[in-house]
């Protein structure tokens, strides 16, 4: 019997099947930050040592439906959470949600805080972000290569644990 309708840690290849498929949203997003290729932008967090990295696996004809994760940042208490998807995650949102503070928990291991920065347009990463208690703390109005509106969104970690 095939498993359906989990999260276990990525490999490489899940990133090559995500990439043709990532949502009209995060490709906007990921070229308006850093000019980045869907793939680029899959390939790029197992560049880092201790970067955590998962893959949402929806039905068996769906495949990776998401990819995830959190990569270290320039300041050792910081950790830059991520997110891209196919529209197939939608299909999966009651499950997404009720797993998704469990995974927050994961990635935050070794952190105080979690942050990134958002594409204003992108309403619903920002809407899910702030149900898994992210808060906006600053627009930037000229952000990365497109240079347009983005959102800084931080979580304060609670009882942090050392790795």
């Amino acid at each position: 019997m095939i498993k359906e309708k989990y999260v276990r840690p990525a490999i490489l290849a899940d990133a090559l099947e995500l990439a043709p498929k990532m949502k009209a949203e995060d490709r906007a997003e990921i070229l308006a930050s850093n000019n980045a290729s869907p793939l680029k932008a899959l390939v790029e967090p197992f560049t880092y040592e201790k970067g955590k990295i998962y893959s949402i696996i929806g039905t068996k004809d769906e495949g990776v439906i998401g990819m995830f994760g959190c990569c270290p940042s320039q300041l050792p208490e910081y950790g830059v959470v991520w997110l891209l998807s196919s529209n197939d995650l939608y299909k999966h949102t009651r499950q997404f949600l009720k797993e998704c503070p469990y995974w927050v928990a994961q990635m935050s291991e070794g952190y105080t805080h979690l942050f990134n920065f958002i594409d204003k347009r992108n309403w619903q990463s920002l809407k899910w972000l702030q149900f898994l208690g992210f808060e906006p703390k600053e627009e930037i109005t000229e952000f990365g290569h497109a240079k347009i509106p983005f959102l800084l969104v931080t979580k304060e970690i609670k009882n942090v644990r050392s790795e």
